[in-house]
């Protein structure tokens, strides 16, 4: 079965203007501050764009030399990346359309090119491992004489952009579990998944009217909103 998140711009809009000014710090003194986020736009199959002013210190020779950003681009591309222990929901970001004002514009450039590589090799994204949070076996109780416990796992993901929502569908998989035959480490999974049943993304919707008030549709809010709003600043220090 497939359930499903939905994140209008409005409350992409609220979440976002809640991360910044962001530092990001790439370590060995190198560190990007983005400010004054502005012009939120959905990009359909890409993610989320933004307008933004930045510093970034970047040390040449020892020497801090900063680079005063009057606008650029900031990209947030959602993508679901299988990983050994999961399939995992990950924001990338990724800075375009730069306007420096003190340097040449080749050393300019070179420079934004190296902090997107960095951004890129160091990992500097928002990550959340959604098929390991949203998997829980529930104990069933003894007057079930025949039952034990129902698995609830889910297994792999979609993720989407339109102009006017982003959007995550989740795979799930049940299975009842005999009394006294203990826990599978792992449900058995066909190897293709299902085809969603409807269009995806569904028409956009505020993200609390869009969720179904159960156990899965809480712990999708709560992992979306925890990673969009405070998993930034633990998952960046991977990069020193």
């Amino acid at each position: 079965m497939w359930a499903e998140a939905i994140f209008a711009k409005d409350d992409l809009d609220e979440v976002t203007s809640e991360l910044f000014p962001l530092r990001i710090d790439l370590g060995n003194e190198r560190t990007v501050l983005l400010t004054d986020r502005r012009d939120l736009a959905l990009l359909p199959d890409v993610g989320l764009r933004m307008t933004i002013t930045a510093e970034i210190h970047w040390p040449v020779l020892g020497v801090h030399v900063p680079i005063s950003v009057r606008s650029a681009t900031l990209e947030i591309r959602p993508e679901i990346v299988e990983r050994p222990d999961g399939a995992t929901l990950t924001f990338k970001l990724h800075l375009d359309d730069v306007d420096i004002s003190m340097l040449p514009d080749l050393v300019d450039r070179g420079i934004v090119d190296l902090v997107n590589k960095e951004l890129e090799a160091k990992h500097v994204e928002l990550s959340w491992g959604f098929t390991k949070t949203l998997s829980h076996s529930f104990d069933l109780p003894d007057a079930l004489a025949s039952a034990g416990a129902l698995d609830l796992v889910a297994s792999s993901g979609r993720v989407k952009t339109t102009s006017d929502a982003l959007a995550l569908a989740v795979l799930f998989r049940a299975r009842v579990e005999p009394r006294g035959a203990g826990k599978p480490d792992s449900p058995v999974s066909p190897d293709t998944d299902p085809p969603l049943p409807i269009p995806f993304p569904s028409p956009p919707r505020g993200l609390r009217q869009a969720l179904v008030r159960t156990p899965v549709g809480v712990a999708l809010f709560g992992g979306l909103a925890l990673m969009a709003g405070m998993g930034l600043h633990a998952l960046i220090s991977r990069s020193r």
